[in-house]
C-alpha cells in the first residue's frame, strides 16, 4: 500500500479543517470459493489500524476537525453485469469518533456481507481505542 495524496482543506469560514489521505495498491482482495472477496483477515486489520494510527498521531498539535482515509485496492472484481469494481475502504474520524464504509461488488455482498459487517464492527471498535 502506498500513499497517493495527503491534503488538508479549510472551509471558507475557517471553522472546519479536513485532512484527506488517499492510499493505493492495497491488497484488498483474496480468492474465495466463487471469486474474489474483500480481505478480512486479522493481519490486514492490524495493518490498516497501524497506518491510521500513524497518520492520526501526526496531527496531535494541529488537529483538523476531521480526517478521512481512502484506501483503494490494487485489483478489480466484477459484478453480475460484468462491470469492474475496485474495492475500497473509507474511514472518517471526527470528534474522536470513527466510521467506516466498504465499497464492494455485488458478488462480495452476496457471499460475504455477514463477515464484512463483523469485520467493520471490530475495525471501528479498534479504531476507537487509538
Amino acid at each position: 500500500m502506498k500513499i497517493l495524496f495527503d491534503e488538508t482543506y479549510t472551509s471558507n469560514d475557517g471553522k472546519r479543517t479536513s485532512r484527506n489521505i488517499w492510499y493505493g495498491d492495497a491488497d484488498l482482495t483474496v480468492d474465495g470459493e466463487y471469486g474474489k472477496t474483500i480481505n478480512l483477515n486479522g493481519d490486514f486489520m492490524d495493518d490498516l489500524c497501524e497506518i491510521i494510527k500513524k497518520d492520526y498521531s501526526k496531527n496531535a498539535t494541529n488537529k483538523p476537525t476531521e480526517t478521512n482515509w481512502y484506501i483503494y485496492g490494487s485489483g478489480v472484481t466484477q459484478d453480475a453485469i460484468e462491470a469492474n469494481v475496485r474495492p475500497s475502504i473509507m474511514v472518517r474520524e471526527r470528534s474522536d469518533e470513527f466510521i467506516t464504509n466498504f465499497n464492494i461488488s455485488d458478488h462480495d455482498f452476496a457471499v460475504n456481507i455477514d463477515a464484512i459487517l463483523l469485520f467493520k464492527a471490530d475495525f471501528e471498535k479498534r479504531l476507537a481505542s487509538l
